[in-house]
């Protein structure tokens, strides 16, 4: 049994690993972005670093429940119909191979990562922690989305335009976030 759960895991790795590199990618820019406009509202509002930590933290905590549940939701669905498919192709039912366990180890996987990926939003927060510098954490920031935007799938043209896609979000983000705070 063991050395098929192994099997399994090696086969949703190997087949899987474009999924699970999306899902780091979204997850992490979602956490950043969510972390950013929290920590540049509340700098712009003066809100004390005491109090920032607390709400960076839960902002970032409820994209990383969100992401949780729906990529499991999304996965588990998409996982199934593929088996189905599979057992249609197969004219027998797969439960119990190799098949159904890395289906099911996908599904796991992809959660996980997306589940935990949105945590690089901590990133912006101990820049600004150990900073204390709005300006510096969202250039660190756009920095770390340029890296996020090199981990993204593709050639150097498409990583570019994925970085610079990406940069551009969250220097809208920020801008937006301080528009709000100021004029609200």
């Amino acid at each position: 049994m063991s050395q098929k759960l192994l099997e399994a895991f090696k086969v949703a790795l190997k087949s899987n690993k474009p999924t699970f590199r999306r899902y780091i990618v979204l997850g992490s820019f979602d956490g950043l972005l969510v972390a950013l406009s929290i920590i540049i509202s509340s700098a712009v509002s003066k809100t004390p670093i005491s109090k920032i930590i607390p709400l960076t933290i839960s902002g970032i905590v409820g994209v990383s429940v969100s992401s949780m549940w729906n990529t499991f939701l999304a996965e588990y669905k998409e996982k199934e119909e593929e088996l189905k498919e599979l057992e249609r192709h197969v004219m027998r039912s797969l439960k119990g191979t190799i098949y159904d366990y890395s289906f099911k180890i996908s599904v796991m996987l992809a959660t996980l990562a997306h589940t935990l990926s949105p945590f690089i939003g901590l990133v912006p927060l101990i820049i600004y922690i150990i900073t204390k510098n709005i300006t510096l954490t969202i250039l660190l920031s756009v920095v770390s989305l340029s890296i996020i935007g090199v981990i993204y799938e593709g050639e150097l043209k498409e990583k570019l335009t994925t970085i610079a896609l990406m940069v551009l979000a969250g220097l809208v983000s920020a801008l937006l976030s301080i528009f709000i705070t100021t004029t609200l």
